[in-house]
């Protein structure tokens, strides 16, 4: 990969006039990506994206202020990362279509669940949306994991190993948040 970069700097060098007052960007080297490299960025894309559909409504209407706290920090943490992966998607060359939109999987919150939590009673919001958010986060990490056993591209692996210790620690807090305030093992999570 060092020897790629070096090649791809050197073309893109040559190419080049020289010119005093702009100085030489490095260009960031392409992906090379598999099948497994492609699913994962493709499918996390899709869940970040409804997940902070979820976290914008959780920051909103959350019954206690540490429900809507967490909402706030998940979401400044879930945004940045979306950018990271759209930008390696980019690197990748793949089409920004998003294949996994209304697909119904394990830790996806689709479009059903953001109009159950709309609907839902202030009473029972905040149980609701933490559950729907640990649902996302451990699925996060399952996803992790995989990528990172079956990918090929560094790039896409690293971002996975980022993935896998960021929702570690969310879903800690998660679960500090919700035994201190809320019954969520009512709910069936």
């Amino acid at each position: 990969m060092a020897v790629l970069s070096a090649v791809l700097l050197a073309g893109a060098a040559c190419g080049q006039s020289a010119s005093p007052s702009a100085p030489a960007r490095p260009v960031a080297s392409p992906l090379l990506l598999q099948g497994a490299d492609v699913a994962w960025l493709q499918l996390m894309i899709s869940m970040d994206g409804q997940m902070i559909a979820l976290l914008e409504r959780g920051e909103r209407r959350g019954g206690d202020a540490a429900v809507r706290e967490l909402a706030a920090r998940l979401r400044g943490e879930h945004a940045p990362e979306l950018a990271r992966l759209v930008e390696l998607r980019t690197r990748a060359g793949l089409p920004t279509d998003d294949p996994h939109k209304g697909h119904d999987m394990p830790g996806m919150v689709t479009d059903a669940d953001l109009a159950e939590v709309d609907a839902a009673a202030a009473s029972g919001f905040d149980a609701l949306f933490l559950t729907r958010v640990r649902e996302h986060l451990d699925q996060c990490v399952s996803l992790a994991k995989s990528e990172q056993q079956a990918g090929t591209d560094p790039a896409i692996r690293d971002a996975a190993a980022a993935v896998e210790r960021e929702r570690a620690a969310q879903r800690a807090e998660l679960d500090r948040v919700a035994k201190q305030r809320i019954d969520v093992s009512a709910t069936g999570a």
